[in-house]
Order: structure tokens, then C-alpha cells, then sequence
């Protein structure tokens, strides 16, 4: 039976690997994926190979060296870190472990090495297996921590993060580290925890296959940043001698939206603007207070005039080119100024927007998710958390206790 399932695992692993491998130069992501997959369902098919053919002993072993890294180069590919030249010393024990296993084979067939595993190398062996069991661990643990990190940066440069967020890639990195706890007991114990091994390295199987397969390309925070740096400044364009006063802000929410100073002239900036903006857009210290000022009196006007941020799927490259300047100093302003992420920044807003529109009585059949579309959110459980967070109450609740009512008559 364990061998029956074992082999079902290994053929789908091969099945779902070779196309991705195939598909390497298009994107290297799945290149990653494809040879993380298929470790996987060559150590699958590794234990019913070896008892009915044990000459290929040896064989299906190189992929315990390298399994680990595979998996840490894909996440390191999906979250945009790329894998250049220097990541190739994470292939270093597989290189080596293939090595070995070519030396061994030349010089011995494949029974010879499974006697002289069965005759007293085998607690040599249990180490080795063990060291390449804590390395795919190790591995594994740092996939989170990259994990973590880009959530972080989605929060700077994305406003909804909830289609970037990557969850299902944490969860295969839970259950391929559960996958290297199982090894041990399977190992020593065997019995129902040899079968628990077995089902689970198909169920990852699966899982990958599911999500894996669908995940799209995702579009990091570097590649937009980049982009927006070659195609050049842009500017807001605004009516000529308009005069726009701040907009009324909830009491709730009063570090969300800058403070308006006197507005620029209509049109595009004065040249001394821009090139105090230029000046910094590369600099690698902080803004200067001239800068500063500039940038908080576009954010104001776009705030106010065009409410970018009702866009749903606004960025920080797109807001750095409404108003004129770089992401990175956009960025630096609103951490230093208002002391809020881009995330934070824009959900803030929409927050305010959902709160007047709560005071408006015109809106009192329309429901709090409609509300929540409305003012740009693209999730229920992003306004919710944004809107207890900011307000500090839930939006059923917010509704019930500031909403207009009508007076009474007499």
C-alpha cells in the first residue's frame, strides 16, 4: 500500500514538474517550482524503485541535497528578490552530494553500495540524511522570513495586498516543514508514521499542483519603482486659479490626510520645484524641508482634487507620478511626516470617505460593503481591519453611534 502510494506520488510530481521546468526561460519561477517538485517525487519514488530494483541504488538520492533549496530559491523568485549569481552557493551541498554519489557508483554498483550501507555504514548514513534533513529545515525557515519581509514591502508600495499576499506559500512552507519533522519518527519508527509521510508528501503534491500552477506572475515592488524611474516625472494638472479648500476630515482619523498649505500654481510646477524635487530623487540622505513641503502640498491637492484613492488597486508608483516625484520620497515623507505606511496611508482615506459617507442620509439603505467598494476597498476583512484600527470600532458600530439621524419634529 505505502508503495502504491508512494509511486502515485512520484509519477503526478513528475507529471506537474517537467512542463514547469520547461517553461524556465519565460519564467524562472517555475523553474524553481518544477525542481522542487520534482525532489520531491523522486524521494517518493526512491524507497519502491530500490526494493524491486535495487542496482539503481543511489540514484534517486541527489534531490535530499538540493530539495531545501529549490524551494527557498522559488520563494526568493515569486517575492521578487530574483536569484542571481551569488544565490548559486545554496546548490553547493547538492553539487557536492552529486559529486559523491558519482564517485560511488563508479567504483561500485548500486548492491554493492546498498550492502555496504546494510554491513555498518548506516549510522554514517543516518547522519548525513539527518544534516540534509536540518538544511531543507533551515531552508524552509528562512522561505517565512522572506515571506514576512514581503508583506512588509507590499505595505509601501500597495495599497491592496490581498491578491499579492502569497498565504498559500506559507502554508507549503508549514507543510514542508512538517514533511521534515515526519522523517524522523517515519524513520525510526516507522509503521503509521511512515504512512502519515507518504500521504503527506502527496498531499503537498496536490497542493503545489493547485496553487502552484495558478499562481500569476506577481509584480514586485522593485519592477514598478524601476519603471517608474524610466518613464519620468509626471505632474497633477490642476484648473487654473482654483482655489481648493481642505477637505473635512473625521475626527477619528485626523493623522490620515496632510495639512493643506497654500497650493502651487495651476499647471505643471515652477522649474525651482522641480529641480528641488530632482535634487533628492536619488539622494540617499533625508529630503529637505523645502522638498517636504512640496510634497505635502500635492499629496493635499491630489487627496482633495482627485481622490486617487478611491482606485482600488492604487500605487505607490502611481501617486508618486501624479504628484511629481519619486516613490522613494513619497515613501520617506509619508514614514517621516505622518508616520504611516502607503497601506495605512491610503486605507486611512478611504476610511475617511466611508465615514462621511456614513453621515450622509442619502446612504442609509446602502450596505456597509457597498460602502466599503465605493471608497476603493477590495476586501471585506481589509476595511474592517482598517476601519477598527483607525476609528477603533467595529463599522456596524461606527454606523449606529455617528450616523445622521433625523431630529425630531416639535
Amino acid at each position: 500500500m505505502l508503495a502504491g502510494i508512494d509511486v502515485s506520488a512520484g509519477l503526478l510530481g513528475l507529471f506537474l514538474a517537467l512542463p514547469l521546468i520547461a517553461m524556465t526561460r519565460s519564467r524562472p519561477a517555475n523553474g524553481w517550482l518544477g525542481l522542487f517538485i520534482l525532489s520531491i517525487s523522486l524521494l517518493s519514488l526512491a524507497f519502491p524503485v530500490y526494493a524491486r530494483f535495487p542496482q539503481l541504488f543511489g540514484l534517486f538520492d541527489w534531490p535530499l541535497a538540493g530539495v531545501g533549496a529549490f524551494f527557498y530559491c522559488y520563494v526568493r523568485s515569486l517575492t521578487g528578490l530574483g536569484n542571481a549569481r551569488r544565490q548559486l552557493c545554496h546548490l553547493l551541498p547538492l553539487a557536492l552530494l552529486v559529486c559523491a554519489l558519482a564517485v560511488g557508483r563508479a567504483q561500485l554498483s548500486g548492491l554493492e553500495l546498498l550492502r555496504l550501507l546494510l554491513d555498518g555504514a548506516r549510522p554514517w548514513f543516518n547522519m548525513l540524511l539527518l544534516g540534509f534533513q536540518v538544511l531543507a529545515g533551515c531552508y524552509a525557515l528562512a522561505a517565512l522570513y522572506r515571506l514576512r519581509q514581503y508583506r512588509q514591502r507590499l505595505r509601501v508600495h500597495y495599497s491592496s495586498v490581498e491578491r499579492r499576499e502569497l498565504n498559500w506559500l506559507t502554508w507549503l512552507s508549514v507543510s514542508f516543514i512538517a514533511l521534515l519533522l515526519l522523517w524522523f519518527p517515519a524513520n525510526l519508527v516507522g509503521g503509521y508514521w511512515q504512512l502519515l509521510l507518504v500521504l503527506g508528501r502527496l498531499l503537498t503534491l496536490y497542493f503545489v499542483g493547485w496553487f502552484g500552477l495558478r499562481q500569476t506572475a506577481v509584480f514586485t515592488a522593485r519592477s514598478d519603482a524601476a519603471a517608474a524611474d524610466n518613464a519620468g516625472p509626471a505632474h497633477a494638472i490642476v484648473d487654473d486659479n482654483a482655489l481648493v479648500a481642505p477637505a473635512a476630515a473625521p475626527a477619528a482619523a485626523p493623522s490620515v490626510a496632510p495639512a493643506v498649505e497654500p497650493l502651487l500654481p495651476a499647471g505643471p510646477p515652477p522649474a525651482a520645484d522641480t529641480d528641488a524635487l530632482a535634487a533628492h530623487k536619488y539622494a540617499r540622505s533625508g529630503m529637505t524641508e523645502a522638498a517636504s513641503k512640496l510634497i505635502g502640498e500635492r499629496l493635499a491637492r491630489w487627496v482633495v482634487r482627485e481622490r486617487g484613492f478611491l482606485d482600488s488597486d492604487i500605487r505607490l508608483t502611481d501617486l508618486a507620478e501624479c504628484i511629481g516625484t519619486s516613490p522613494q520620497l513619497v515613501s520617506q515623507y509619508l514614514n517621516d511626516k505622518l508616520g504611516l505606511s502607503f497601506f495605512d496611508y491610503i486605507n486611512g482615506l478611504r476610511v475617511a470617505e466611508i465615514q462621511e459617507m456614513m453621515r450622509d442620509r442619502a446612504n442609509d439603505t446602502r450596505t456597509l460593503l457597498e460602502l466599503a467598494f465605493a471608497a476603493g476597498f477590495s476586501s471585506k476583512s481589509t476595511f474592517n481591519t482598517s476601519f477598527k484600527k483607525i476609528s477603533g470600532l467595529a463599522p456596524s458600530n461606527w454606523r449606529n453611534q455617528h450616523a445622521r439621524t433625523s431630529e425630531p419634529i416639535g
